[in-house]
């Protein structure tokens, strides 16, 4: 479909304005020009048919009567008249009573019945007229009127005349139409080049900041400094983007403490696992130590125990930083990461409820390793937040699987449980905050709404789809730019 800018559309439309109101004065102007050109005509036409009509009429009685023995007098009549009016006049036709023709200037009808002739009923009656189209293609406009004294009647007068003139002044009026359309035309395409300047211009850069506005960046703000409407849209779209830009940090601290809470009931929720992860450890540790001081003497087990103890605190060591790692609040960072290695780390958080509640994890993950440009611990929260939801859904066990696929501009991860699942009345409202269909004290509500809440800052979404006692689906889609899929490609 073609798309015309605004420049075009006023172009178009000012010239179209033109065209369509010279065509309205044109039309108007022919008609009432044609309209004055026939009525003079028609009484020039007259007067000259009446005034001929008069001593032919005379002749014919004074022939009739033996009074004129002259001939060709209304031949002289004839040719003086066309003689005056040679400009008008382009055939006299004179037919006795019967229609046939008697006198003319054109030798070829003499003799011959003349069709249009008038007959006795037409004494009485005014002088007829009507355009007609002469044997040689001509339209001419033709008079024509009885010869009679009272009911005496001899026959009738034709006479033709030219309307040629009408339509030289209906074409002179249209040409005339024309180059003043053309001048007109030639004058609004240089006031629109102007008004583009001074007015348009100005419209089509505040529509293209808008359309940068539009893409999500809020630092836009438009330089237009006019008194008028367009000056007054444009310290209005400023206004308006600083109260955006306000409240998306507004935001971004609301989500930031939503995020911080949902993360430390998290951790409170991994804190039984890391206690438990740690204590095995420990009390390995201290069976050594034991060991030691019971054997000071002995070399062998020193160095044996001493790479046991050094193992048991590195394995402490890594549990108690993956949990301090997590908690640690941060500032937002978008950085190219890889839902792989979200997942596989979520999954290492996450190894002793697990086990705890004999669920079987598997991995279904992309071997092109999807990568987009997230807050890399934001994503891990996500997950996690929809891993433990999870495995709430399974207390009796059964199947974790965390997948990720690519499609073309956008990266899969899918958290799948072969839990209760969701009843269908109750899907709108589970990213809700606060919602929660767990009882008093077992949860804040936040978890889902928080992971919404961290993929829609991310140009991304959310979906689930569920079935009750056969489990649940979380789909997270987020947006992947073309160098993000190179860099994943090449990981």
């Amino acid at each position: 479909m073609l798309h015309l800018g605004l420049r075009t559309k006023f172009f178009l439309y000012s010239n179209a304005l033109i065209v369509v109101t010279m065509g309205l004065v044109t039309v108007l102007a022919i008609s009432r020009e044609r309209r004055a050109q026939y009525e003079a005509i028609v009484i020039r036409g007259r007067s000259v048919t009446e005034a001929l009509s008069i001593p032919i009429t005379d002749a014919l009685m004074y022939e009739e009567l033996g009074l004129v023995t002259e001939t060709g007098l209304i031949e002289n009549y004839i040719s003086e008249m066309l003689e005056r009016n040679h400009d008008l006049l382009r055939y006299v036709v004179v037919t006795d009573s019967q229609g046939r023709v008697t006198h003319s200037n054109r030798w070829q009808v003499l003799g011959k019945p003349f069709d249009r002739a008038l007959g006795r009923e037409a004494i009485g009656r005014p002088t007829s007229v009507e355009i007609h189209t002469a044997p040689w293609g001509d339209r001419v406009l033709e008079v024509r009127t009885p010869l009679n004294i009272s009911t005496k009647f001899w026959g009738s007068l034709v006479v033709g005349f030219s309307i040629e003139r009408i339509e030289e002044a209906v074409a002179a009026i249209g040409e005339r139409a024309a180059i003043v359309a053309l001048v007109l035309m030639l004058g609004n395409s240089i006031l629109t080049a102007l008004y583009v300047e001074t007015l348009i211009r100005p419209i089509l850069a505040l529509y293209q900041t808008m359309k940068r506005a539009g893409r999500g960046d809020l630092s836009v703000r438009t330089h237009i400094s006019r008194g008028d409407e367009v000056g007054g849209l444009a310290r209005a779209f400023n206004r308006m983007m600083d109260e955006l830009e306000a409240a998306r940090g507004r935001e971004q601290v609301r989500l930031s403490r939503l995020a911080h809470t949902e993360k430390m009931a998290a951790v409170g929720t991994l804190a039984a696992g890391v206690a438990h992860e740690v204590n095995n450890p420990l009390a390995g540790i201290l069976t050594c130590i034991e060991s030691l001081r019971a054997n000071p003497d002995d070399e062998d087990m020193r160095r044996r125990y001493l790479d046991l103890v050094h193992d048991g605190i590195r394995r402490i060591e890594h549990i108690v930083l993956n949990l301090l790692d997590f908690s640690r609040p941060r500032q937002l960072r978008p950085e190219p990461t890889a839902l792989n290695h979200n997942l596989r780390h979520v999954a290492e958080l996450v190894d002793y409820q697990v086990r705890k509640h004999k669920i079987e994890v598997r991995f279904e993950l992309d071997p092109a390793e999807p990568v987009v440009m997230t807050d890399h611990f934001q994503m891990e929260q996500l997950f996690l937040n929809l891993v433990l939801n999870a495995i709430l859904a399974m207390p009796q066990g059964g199947t974790l699987t965390l997948r990720t696929k690519s499609l073309p501009g956008k990266a899969i991860a899918d958290v799948a449980d072969t839990g209760m699942g969701i009843p269908d009345e109750l899907l709108d409202r589970i990213f809700d905050p606060f919602f929660s269909t767990r009882a008093v004290g077992e949860g804040t509500g936040l978890g889902l709404a928080v992971s919404y809440s961290i993929v829609e800052a991310h140009g991304g979404t959310i979906e689930v789809r569920s079935a009750v006692g056969r489990g649940s689906t979380f789909r997270v889609m987020l947006p992947i730019t073309r160098e993000e899929q190179k860099e994943g490609g090449g990981q």
